[in-house]
């Protein structure tokens, strides 16, 4: 991947996971703190090539041109929503990973996202006694 965004990016967790030498990362999230602690992580561990942006993620999508090779999300709990899908399939990156706190959104986010096959999903009990969960998907674009 040339190209990563991370909607949603909260502190910048799974996008400084990601990214690699050479590797462009932008991430988006409508927190400033958030922000500020992602852009104190990737200086601290020395990535340069990497912007993190105090934006609405719709927003952000909707304004887009161009798609990066992998889009990271991790909605609240209320899912990515219509407008974002729509843009999601009009920017058509090549990969998308989502990451869902609720299965019901997800379930109604990937319905709006035909473009895409489904070929991992992994839930995560993060924690533990409650009926919360996370669950990572990771999608690519039908050819």
């Amino acid at each position: 991947f040339k190209q990563i965004w991370d909607l949603f990016c909260g502190v910048g967790g799974f996008g400084l996971h990601l990214v690699r030498p050479g590797q462009k990362l932008v991430g988006i999230e409508i927190a400033p703190a958030a922000i500020a602690s992602a852009t104190r992580s990737a200086a601290a561990m020395g990535l340069a090539n990497v912007s993190f942006q105090a934006l609405d993620a719709s927003a952000f999508a909707n304004a887009a041109a161009n798609a990066p090779d992998l889009l990271v999300v991790n909605p609240p709990r209320r899912g990515l929503g219509a407008a974002l899908c729509h843009d999601i399939e009009r920017l058509a990156p090549a990969w998308l990973m989502y990451s869902s706190c609720n299965a019901q959104t997800l379930a109604q986010d990937l319905a709006q996202l035909p473009g895409y096959q489904l070929l991992k999903v992994q839930l995560f009990d993060m924690f533990a006694h409650s009926s919360h969960y996370e669950v990572l998907t990771l999608l690519q674009r039908r050819r």
